[in-house]
């Protein structure tokens, strides 16, 4: 089903390490529903000595590995208390196993954002998980605001770009700035591409005037594995500023299916790589998803339903629900 490489850097990391066993359980063919450490000693034996001739004579170097996988474990008790009905994933003693409810839809949300940590070992799903991440994205946003406004995708694989911005630039810039009462300038020169400047997701709660500005936020969705990068880059001043007279700060979200974090409370990374912007990791999108009432409803929307239907087929057939 997948092809996940573990290597040194991933095991000495709880976060990598906890991500892996969870992928391993879930969409692993070789994985029965459950990981232990008879599990983990095997694979470090075949990824981690392979063509390392230090590792050659007798299998003592594996102890040095334990107390990573004991970390992982740890982590993974935490994500059950952290997330309680939402995470896919049971932990007895050293045993991670996915639960026998895998496949609601609350547990699906995790899962999906789970695969799109590792999107470059879903082969036949590469493509498409970037794209719908942002489907999911936006519905998560949506929690963050009244019903009445509007969270509207931007990006240029996407349904709203097509059918409310239009494709180009040179479309897509001048109705943004209509919905943020923003005048334009140099608008000859907007681009025909499909130009995103950095914006995946706008969310506009309208005063019901004409004037300058209503509340509104950016965000950027990204699967990449160095997500900080692209922290920027829903900023206006990063490039949107040339067409568009935009003089308020706006609230600037970098949404990321990862999950770098090891206590509630902390962030795993160095604090430059989440200043500026509105971090929202697995956790914080799952527990969005769950205040949008989502789960709540009988029917999915048809592209959520779509988006969870491609994750199923990579589950045990045990674990699967009617999601209808």
């Amino acid at each position: 089903m997948i092809d996940s490489a573990w290597n040194k850097i991933t095991i000495e990391d709880a976060v990598g390490l906890a991500d892996h066993i969870e992928c391993y359980v879930a969409f692993s063919d070789e994985s029965d529903g459950c990981f232990n450490y008879a599990d983990f000693v095997d694979i470090i034996k075949d990824e981690i000595s392979s063509g390392d001739d230090s590792h050659l004579e007798g299998d003592e170097w594996i102890d040095e590995y334990e107390p990573n996988f004991d970390n992982a474990i740890d982590l993974i008790k935490s994500r059950v208390l952290w997330l309680e009905g939402l995470y896919p994933f049971e932990c007895d003693g050293r045993e991670v196993r996915l639960s026998i409810k895998a496949g609601t839809k609350n547990h699906l949300s995790y899962l999906f954002l789970l695969a799109c940590s590792f999107h470059d070992s879903f082969f036949d799903l590469k493509n498409s998980l970037p794209v719908n991440f942002e489907i999911i994205c936006k519905q998560a946003m949506q929690a963050l605001f009244p019903d009445w406004a509007e969270v509207l995708l931007f990006s240029k694989h996407s349904k709203d770009r097509r059918e409310i911005f239009g494709n180009s630039a040179s479309q897509a810039v001048p109705v943004l700035a209509k919905k943020l009462n923003a005048m334009l300038k140099r608008e000859n020169e907007i681009p025909d591409s499909q130009r995103e400047y950095g914006i995946d997701i706008v969310a506009i709660c309208p005063f019901n005037d004409n004037l300058e500005y209503p509340f509104f936020a950016f965000a950027q969705c990204t699967v990449a594995k160095y997500w900080w990068r692209k922290k920027h880059e829903a900023m206006p001043n990063s490039s949107l500023l040339a067409f568009v007279d935009i003089q308020v700060n706006s609230s600037n979200f970098l949404m990321i299916p990862h999950f770098p974090r090891t206590t509630a409370q902390k962030w795993n990374v160095s604090p430059d790589r989440i200043i500026d912007c509105i971090l929202c990791d697995r956790y914080r999108i799952c527990w969005l998803l769950e205040q949008s009432n989502l789960f709540k409803e009988k029917n999915l929307p048809t592209d959520i339903r779509k988006i969870f239907q491609e994750i199923q087929e990579y589950l045990p057939a045990w674990s699967l629900v009617d999601q209808s």
